[in-house]
């Protein structure tokens, strides 16, 4: 899986639900990467999380509260990372969707 590209399609899906709307768009963005494979299972995380830089998603974790909680396992912390990374790429994708669109 390439992440960006995922990502990428991501925003345009979201963009398209929303028929041109950033705030519905962004609130689809979390429900496409909530519901995704990197951010439900353990495997798929720690692939992204070998496989891509996941700088950014760490850096927005952070800004959040941090990356884990108590009593978090090894597991729920790459599902956590991978959101997060995916989250992040979509976001960016779509505020260049919407800087397009809007020229």
């Amino acid at each position: 899986m390439n992440l960006y590209k995922e990502a990428r399609a991501i925003a345009e899906d979201a963009w398209k639900e929303s028929q041109g709307d950033f705030d519905t768009a962004q609130e689809y963005v979390w429900e496409f990467c909530d519901g995704h494979e990197v951010s439900i299972y353990y495997r798929s995380a720690l692939k992204v999380c070998a496989d891509w830089d996941t700088e950014e998603g760490e850096q927005w974790l952070e800004d959040c509260g941090g990356i884990a909680q108590p009593g978090d396992s090894f597991g729920q912390i790459a599902c956590r990372v991978a959101y997060a990374t995916l989250y992040c790429a979509a976001m960016e994708w779509l505020g260049e969707i919407e800087e397009k669109e809007s020229e």
